[in-house]
């Protein structure tokens, strides 16, 4: 598995912070794409409540194939600390 980034001939390990960035992005994208799911299902004709779960779904979708691809990818995970 790998857990860190080549940059020149030396290979680089994210930290604990920048995990934690790309996760809080991973979080506000799919809110964003929560939001605009359930309201376009809202506005197609579903009630509140089916286009909350609608959202939901979205949500639930997006954030679980960020967090899929960032860890298949290596981004998330084993983190090194500062002085490493």
């Amino acid at each position: 598995m790998v857990d860190h980034l080549r940059e020149g001939d030396r290979l680089v390990r994210l930290t604990f912070l920048v995990q934690v960035l790309l996760a809080l992005l991973s979080f506000v994208s799919s809110l964003l794409a929560a939001v605009v799911a359930g309201a376009l299902s809202h506005e197609a004709g579903a009630p509140v409540a089916g286009a909350v779960l609608y959202g939901g779904g979205a949500f639930m979708g997006w954030m679980t194939l960020c967090v899929t691809v960032l860890t298949a990818l290596g981004l998330l995970g084993r983190h090194s600390h500062p002085g490493e």
